[in-house]
């Protein structure tokens, strides 16, 4: 009843919506039905973003809303939308979504026009370390986050991703940049080499690495060095395509590097 008296209002303001038969009647329900379908195919950026922080594995309406700053109105309508395009699912206690969700919700806001900025500032680093590893995990990779070793040298490894039959690891760096110089850019690739390299020593059972770094967004370069800059929208085509494109990108193995 809420959401029908809300599609009336909207009908009734909207001149977009306010058309009459050739009787000077108005066709609520064409114009209704209208108003479902932009609905559906729209959502404002702004609450989008909004949405970030309040999506958790179980949550009712209410506690959506709490989170996210929404009136209740506009949180079922993101929520619903959310579920329309397979981002969570409806449940007993209200909704529910999973690890990856949160970052699922980051892309889209990112597609329909959200700054990188405003995303950026909704996201922690665990969201994407978790949403890295699942993907990995459904490629047949073996994950692991946040791996620290300290000798012979301290190193950290935010994303590892293990394919044990043909002993090639994905040693991946997951940035949500706001801004980035090719600098930076170069000595970030630089260093994600080395931890590559490093993991060789430790790792018996890995006799190839590929040094990887994981963007929230995508930005003109490519490659730095021959390490693959991965938009993380972009990474499970990446991962799929891998085999074919071993070439191209930058491989330590325990014998030789080849940098392409």
């Amino acid at each position: 009843m809420e959401k029908t008296r809300n599609l009336w209002r909207d009908a009734n303001l909207s001149k977009k919506y306010r058309t009459k038969d050739k009787h000077g009647r108005f066709l609520l329900i064409a114009n209704l039905l209208k108003i479902e379908v932009y609905y559906f195919h729209f959502m404002h950026p702004a609450l989008l973003a909004k949405a970030i922080p309040a999506i958790s594995a179980n949550i009712t309406l209410e506690g959506f809303r709490a989170k996210s700053g929404l009136i209740e109105t506009t949180a079922r309508s993101v929520l619903e939308y959310l579920v329309k395009r397979g981002i969570g699912q409806i449940s007993k206690q209200g909704f529910s979504f999973s690890r990856s969700d949160r970052v699922n919700v980051a892309i889209l806001a990112l597609q329909i026009g959200n700054d990188i900025e405003t995303v950026s500032n909704y996201l922690t680093w665990q969201d994407f370390e978790e949403f890295a590893s699942d993907l990995l995990n459904l490629a047949g990779y073996v994950s692991e986050r946040d791996l620290r070793f300290s000798k012979p040298i301290r190193m950290q490894i935010d994303v590892l991703g293990i394919d044990y039959n043909s002993r090639l690891a994905i040693v991946a760096d997951c940035k949500h940049w706001k801004r980035i110089d090719l600098s930076s850019l170069s000595s970030c690739a630089k260093k994600q080499a080395e931890r590559a390299s490093k993991l060789l020593a430790h790792r018996r059972k890995i006799s190839y690495a590929i040094p990887i770094i994981l963007t929230l967004h995508a930005i003109n370069i490519r490659f730095v060095d021959g390490i693959p800059l991965v938009p993380v929208f972009r990474f499970s085509s990446f991962v799929e395509g891998l085999p074919l494109h071993l070439s191209e990108v930058k491989v330590t193995s325990r014998i030789r590097t080849n940098n392409k």
